[in-house]
């Protein structure tokens, strides 16, 4: 299912654009140009993710977002001219998770957009399943289950041990000893945890297209590894 996307702006040509844009990334998209239409938009047909203007009849974007931040928990980015400090604070500060400034990349625009809906997604989810890369990877804890790509990847417990807990803190460096304490309950002078740079390589080769340059484990050299979360 296509995530859905809401465009908030007075200018018709700017949600033009923008719906363009992100339509062609694989996105639905709606469009309003008063606040007051925005905020019907945003409640009745539950949107994936707000792009507001803050410059907007009638009401304005500051009070549509307080509006929808109200009754919403959707993520909302401030798409907007301005770009002093105070509206940026005053924008963050009323619910918005984000806030860019026109003129703007679009692939910056994409890349905040799938950020914000990914992180939503997954904080929607159960704890028990973790998902990554739009659905790209996932680990369903309880059945000890790991889909790539929409296929079943056959771990050891030993290495689903790891891969949970390096996923649990994904984006974070995991240093060895957290990881075999967390995975393999390893105390610190236990001569076994040598076997985490073989057990990383084993595991590298089952969820890696490249395991030599490896997508998902990364190495911080000389204190652990990290799951990338991107």
């Amino acid at each position: 299912m296509k995530s859905k996307v809401l465009i908030v702006d007075d200018d018709i040509s700017v949600t033009d654009s923008i719906a363009d844009l992100l339509r062609e990334d694989g996105f639905e998209t709606l469009q309003a140009h008063t606040a007051e239409d925005g905020l019907d938009l945003a409640l009745t047909t539950e949107p994936d993710l707000a792009l507001l203007d803050i410059m907007i009849p009638v009401m304005g974007g500051l009070e549509l977002c307080q509006e929808i931040r109200r009754q919403s928990d959707m993520p909302i980015i401030f798409v907007t001219a301005l770009g002093d400090v105070d509206s940026v604070v005053t924008g963050l500060e009323l619910g918005a998770d984000d806030y860019l400034v026109k003129p703007f990349q679009p692939p910056v625009l994409v890349a905040r957009v799938r950020a914000h809906i990914r992180r939503a997604q997954r904080d929607r989810e159960p704890d028990d399943i973790l998902t990554f890369a739009d659905g790209d990877f996932v680990i369903n804890i309880p059945a000890r289950q790991v889909t790539i790509l929409g296929e079943s990847v056959d771990l050891t417990p030993r290495e689903f041990s790891l891969l949970h807990v390096l996923a649990n803190n994904a984006g974070r460096v995991v240093t060895v000893s957290d990881l075999t304490e967390q995975a393999w309950g390893l105390e610190e002078d236990d001569p076994r945890r040598n076997a985490l740079k073989p057990y990383i390589h084993y595991l590298r080769k089952k969820v890696e297209l490249d395991p030599a340059a490896p997508r998902w484990i990364v190495t911080a050299r000389g204190v652990g590894y990290r799951f990338v979360d991107d």
